[in-house]
């Protein structure tokens, strides 16, 4: 595809009171101010469809007995605040229509990123262009591209031996595609699909190597014996894969892809996910939430400092913090917020996720409390 067929999206569809956010995102509060909440989209219920003369894929809407169609309501998705290399990014991977590579540490948004993108992009209608493959240590590169169900050839070839089957088989009907495949035949210029494939590291070394041709190339080929048929993308989508470094990736595989590191948030990109996860806590205990981050920041340095504990803490563990904290606030408007958060906080369950962080918090507040004990009697 020439460089002057390119369309390029932008990402995100700010709002235009609050930039930097998507509109999907912005709603109003009961005293008419613009707020950041999670969307709960509509989404029309489809069924995906493949037309063998052309070549492509699409959805067609379900209906319900009287003919309208059929709606349900998505799970709440959280709103994703990218920062300005994420943007260049996702600009970047259109240009050069290569996939890109997302690493970094848990919490820091790289899976989130493309299903960001697709319902920026495509609001309530996103799942007929957003496409996931959840990579598992079992997984093979052919499960995200076709299906192939050779039971139900079995069990129909001996009906047509006794009689009972069709004389010609159409061996499209065992065929079913998988995310990558629909990704590639549902892509156009004007809506391109977005793919991930989360966690590639978790598979064997192989999985990244049998991907080569179908990432270089968009397409691929079934064997004859099955359908025979060639599957190709007429429009490149944009395909996001993450890693967690699980293992080294091959360099084969890595010369075809972009790459980025997604750092975690920084203290005002990390007051704005709170802002978008837990609505008017940090309007209203603005002090605490900004204590609670810097506690936040001071373990993920002091774990990261600390050989026998290698489980850091993420923005996800620092959500549930706060959300336990935000629900206590409702039954308990005077608790004192700030009291021993710097040691071991109330619920610092959900933040500390190895023994080795837990009694290293504890032995923190014996000492705290042990010398405060001393300063009493001095002052004695």
């Amino acid at each position: 595809m020439s460089d002057n067929q390119i369309k390029i999206r932008a990402y995100p569809n700010e709002d235009p009171v609050l930039p930097g956010v998507s509109k999907w995102f912005v709603t109003k509060d009961s005293d008419g101010r613009h707020i950041i909440m999670p969307a709960e989209p509509e989404c029309p219920v489809c069924d995906f469809a493949y037309d063998a003369f052309t070549g492509t894929g699409n959805f067609i809407p379900r209906k319900d007995g009287l003919g309208k169609p059929l709606i349900i309501k998505s799970k709440p998705i959280a709103p994703y605040i990218p920062d300005e290399n994420l943007k260049e990014l996702v600009r970047l991977v259109q240009i050069l229509q290569r996939p890109v590579l997302l690493k970094g540490e848990p919490g820091s948004g790289k899976t989130q990123l493309a299903k960001s993108v697709a319902f920026d992009w495509y609001g309530p209608e996103y799942q007929n262009h957003f496409f996931e493959w959840q990579v598992k240590s079992t997984s093979k590169a052919v499960e995200g591209l076709y299906h192939f169900d050779h039971v139900a050839r079995l069990r129909n070839s001996q009906l047509a031996k006794n009689g009972n089957g069709e004389d010609k088989e159409d061996l499209q009907q065992y065929r079913s595609f998988g995310p990558l495949a629909k990704a590639f035949l549902t892509s156009t210029a004007d809506k391109p699909s977005i793919l991930l494939i989360d966690e590639i590291d978790k598979a064997d070394i192989d999985f990244p190597n049998d991907l080569l041709l179908e990432l270089d190339e968009r397409r691929f080929t079934i064997p004859a014996s099955e359908t025979g048929e060639t599957i190709e993308a007429r429009y490149p989508p944009l395909i996001f894969i993450t890693s967690n470094d699980e293992r080294e990736l091959p360099e084969a595989f890595l010369r075809r892809c972009l790459f980025m590191y997604i750092k975690f948030p920084s203290e005002e990109q990390v007051t704005r996910i709170i802002q978008a996860h837990i609505p008017g806590l940090v309007e209203k205990q603005g002090s605490f939430v900004a204590k609670a981050i810097k506690t936040f920041n001071d373990l993920r340095d002091k774990i990261r400092n600390n050989p026998s504990d290698n489980k850091r803490v993420s923005t996800s563990e620092l959500l549930d913090w706060l959300r336990a904290y935000n629900y206590e606030l409702k039954d308990k408007p005077d608790m004192d917020l700030e009291k021993d958060i710097e040691v071991l906080p109330l619920y610092y369950q959900a933040l500390l996720k190895t023994y080795a962080s837990v009694v290293q918090r504890e032995k923190e507040l014996e000492d705290k409390q042990k010398k405060e004990q001393e300063d009493k009697l001095a002052l004695a």
